[in-house]
């Protein structure tokens, strides 16, 4: 069975998601895997890669879709602009989308575009394949914002009540988010859960003791008895048993 192109989907308006929805459930060789209408849940789950195509409204409330255009670039993530508004046709080309609908949207226009798009999909898949992203993009609880933080400036990650706290070289950045949360959106293999409230970035590990990790800075953190032998195995020290 051939495998079908996923398809994220992004808008503020609830019936423009389920328009297009019903459209691609009508085009073969697609499917919808997500329908966002809060644009910062959408772009998190497009950065985890759980879509292979986004459609994205442009303005929304919380975020621009140009701004979702400019993070999924980073990615090499096709992105298709779907809008009321011709005018910003000229400044999405500018952040490389792949497409551009005008609502309300005809289902022969979409199955177009789409199919533009797919002819490229063989080449981004295998960049994607190539490529590991080597980057979280944080955000900010208080007011509306990402910080784009390297996985190899990542100290340790600390879970406090509702918020993770990323200890970096560059200081501190908290997210509202539960660190199960924070470790799905992470694929880096120096970075390791080592506690529920810790992950901890082993190429600063000094010492490991019985129930405690000190970091090359004298930070200790707390080492949880179900974490132990991943942490051990990542060092590639056999557990004795």
């Amino acid at each position: 069975m051939e495998r079908r192109i996923r398809i994220g989907l992004i808008d503020d308006e609830p019936l423009a998601l389920t328009r297009l929805e019903g459209f691609i459930d009508g085009i073969p060789g697609y499917e919808v895997v997500f329908m966002e209408t809060d644009p910062v849940a959408g772009l998190h789950k497009a950065l985890r890669e759980m879509c292979d195509v986004l459609i994205t409204d442009i303005q929304m409330g919380q975020i621009n879709g140009l701004l979702i255009c400019e993070q999924m670039e980073e990615i090499g993530m096709p992105v298709i602009i779907c809008s009321a508004h011709e005018e910003y046709a000229l400044q999405s080309i500018e952040v490389s989308v792949s497409g551009y609908l005008v609502k309300p949207v005809k289902i022969l226009t979409l199955k177009q575009t789409l199919e533009k798009v797919a002819k490229k999909m063989d080449g981004y898949l295998q960049r994607k394949k190539e490529a590991q992203k080597h980057f979280l993009l944080v955000e900010d609880p208080d007011r509306f914002g990402l910080t784009r933080v390297l996985f190899s400036d990542i100290h340790y990650i600390e879970q406090r009540d509702n918020y993770s706290h990323f200890i970096t070289s560059k200081g501190e950045i908290i997210q509202r988010s539960t660190l199960t949360f924070v470790e799905s959106s992470i694929n880096y293999p120096n970075l390791i859960r080592i506690h529920r409230s810790y992950i901890v970035n082993v190429e600063l590990v000094e010492k490991i003791l019985a129930k405690e990790v000190i970091l090359e800075n004298g930070v200790t953190l707390s080492l949880g008895p179900n974490y132990k032998d991943r942490l051990l195995n990542t060092f590639m020290i056999r557990v004795s048993r």
